[in-house]
């Protein structure tokens, strides 16, 4: 977080950040040359930083910039400071007369000052935050330099630090954070949409309280902290100096291109109706739910799923390997995690920075692209897998004719000769409660967007905790409740793509996925919600065992997990046997 004064108050706010340091300088005898000989080494030491500026000739451009941004109350002030001061012609003073003042303080002025002293004598090596928290090194031994700039004039003494002229600018080098402009790039649609989260806020704590007026406290020294929301909501915060951090940046085409996709896969509609209570009660509780603005709901989500995977911590797993990344090399990685713990693989992960141009920056470096090599599952569009034993911490669950329970299956209870993934070591388990019903699960399916989904169901045989269990397989059928375009709620039972019936079987030998069909979703559903609510669709599973179907399949339904996969995903994976995603559990 980033503070900074009311500019009218800035000189006051300074005098009460610090109290004056004592100087024990000795200054360089060539500053006598800027000096009437009626001027002597101790006239400097009494003056302060901004006197010394002034009537420095060599310094006059310099000293116009300090005033035209209001700098030259601060280093007249008590506050200690160092200043390496730019001699006249050593930078584009004309550009930056005209520039605005925010910008001539932040990139330049403040660019070139750092608080406390830090005079040179001997062996120097040191790191120097500068009022802009830009970090610069400061080192030399009888020649010195800042940030690689050398030093002309040294230790030119003042009542309040010390100066010393350098005859070159040095350079700003942007953080991420300021990087989102169209100074350099095409890149207004992102830079556009992050600045929309830009807060100013008042500290109140750090603020000098003044008068109350009309029951209002006002303030003498305003100073107020600009945030962003995205950096909390994101995990990166990239307006930290000290942080490091790879950001992709699509230019403007890149954006349009992906955001027409992802479009499409949020479509609202203002009026919908949701199921409250889909089994247990009859007839079913069914809500009517209304949102305020549909075309603002579908903007936003769009523009949040665009850029959330977008930013990589350069300092954990294998995203270290982005530090050293360079245009035209293929980046060689397991995978790498973005900020809000997208896992991408080494395909998916080289094909970002394809044809992308990397930009250094003061914490870490953005790669802007013409085309957002991004899979739409990877973050736009995930899978979704449902782990059916936690669908309670969701939306929860709901059964007829049945208790269910979670089962825990520990390595030592397994059965080996049960083959299969069970994954997190849990299923839940619903038995029939008399002998004449059948078990029944009912789950609501969360994040589920406006687009065609490949529909699994993992099963497992009753054998994997007990080896003695006579397996036999499920004989259940499938209905999905969903909403219609036009926001009415139905229901649609899958038919077996196999045989054309209304009824599953699965393999008991093993956990076994079994495809169910594919369903187009006419609406979406994430982001409809607030708070721990949110509307979903729901997923039914019925078992079907008749009394003449009791010896061939099993009554008890035991389910691993739910898949609703994007059906270009599914096809994708068909057509590239081993391919790795992040396989999004909930």
């Amino acid at each position: 977080m980033i503070s900074f004064k009311n500019k009218h108050s800035i000189g006051a706010g300074c005098l009460a950040l610090c109290a004056a340091l004592a100087l024990t300088l000795t200054s360089c005898t060539d500053w006598d040359d800027h000096y009437d000989a009626n001027t002597s080494i101790l006239d400097t030491q009494n003056a302060t930083l901004w006197e010394n500026i002034e009537r420095n000739q060599d310094l006059s451009q310099f000293a116009a910039l300090l005033k035209k941004t209001e700098f030259d109350e601060v280093l007249g002030a008590s506050q200690t400071y160092t200043v390496w001061a730019p001699v006249n012609g050593s930078f584009d003073y004309d550009a930056l007369l005209a520039a605005a003042n925010d910008k001539v303080l932040k990139e330049f002025v403040q660019n070139h000052v750092a608080r406390n002293n830090y005079t040179v004598s001997g062996s120097v090596d040191e790191r120097v935050f500068m009022l802009n928290e830009k970090m610069m090194h400061f080192d030399g031994n009888g020649s010195y330099t800042i940030q690689g700039i050398g030093l002309d004039k040294v230790n030119l003494a003042s009542s309040n630090g010390v100066i010393h002229t350098v005859k070159q600018r040095i350079p700003f080098l942007a953080n991420i954070y300021e990087s989102l402009n169209s100074d350099e790039f095409a890149i207004d649609s992102i830079s556009d949409f992050f600045h929309s989260f830009d807060e100013r806020v008042l500290n109140e704590q750090r603020s000098v309280p003044g008068p109350i007026v009309d029951g209002e406290e006002t303030y003498l020294d305003s100073i107020f902290d600009e945030d962003n929301d995205l950096y909390t909501r994101y995990r990166a915060f990239v307006n930290r100096e000290d942080s490091n951090y790879t950001m992709v940046v699509p230019t403007n085409e890149a954006w349009a291109k992906a955001k027409a996709a992802i479009t499409k896969l949020y479509h609202y509609v203002p009026s919908f109706e949701y199921v409250e209570n889909t089994v247990g009660a009859n007839p079913k509780k069914v809500n009517t739910i209304k949102l305020k603005d549909t075309a603002y709901l579908t903007d936003s989500m769009s523009n949040l799923v665009l850029t959330r995977g977008l930013f990589f911590n350069n300092n954990l797993y294998d995203n270290k390997r982005l530090n050293n990344l360079q245009e035209g090399t293929r980046l060689i990685c397991d995978s790498l995690y973005s900020t809000t713990g997208m896992k991408i693989f080494s395909e998916d992960a080289a094909a970002l920075f394809e044809n992308a141009h990397r930009v250094d920056k003061s914490n870490g470096a953005i790669w802007v692209t013409d085309s957002l090599q991004m899979k739409p599952w990877t973050e736009w569009n995930p899978e979704i897998r449902l782990e059916a034993e936690m669908s309670s911490m969701l939306s929860g669950y709901n059964y007829v004719a049945g208790e269910p329970n979670s089962i825990y299956v520990s390595e030592g209870v397994r059965n080996p000769a049960v083959p299969g993934n069970l994954s997190r070591s849990r299923f839940m388990e619903a038995q029939a409660s008399a002998s004449n019903t059948n078990p029944e699960l009912d789950y609501y399916l969360p994040d589920v967007r406006s687009t065609e989904y490949s529909v699994y169901i993992v099963f497992v045989p009753g054998n994997i905790n007990n080896e003695n269990y006579d397996p036999k397989p499920n004989y259940v059928r499938v209905t999905m409740g969903y909403t219609d375009a036009n926001g009415k709620s139905k229901e649609e039972r899958f038919t077996n793509p196999v045989d054309g019936s209304q009824y599953f079987t699965n393999d008991s030998s093993k956990i076994d996925t079994v495809y169910i069909g594919d369903f187009t979703f006419p609406i979406a559903f994430v982001g409809t919600g607030s708070g721990s609510q949110e509307y979903c669709p729901y997923l039914r599973i019925q078992s079907n065992v008749t009394t003449r179907l009791r010896d061939l399949y099993d009554r008890t339904l035991r389910i691993d997990c739910i898949i609703l996969r994007p059906k270009e995903l599914d096809a994708y994976r068909q057509e590239h046997p081993g391919y790795k995603y992040d396989e999004g559990l909930y």
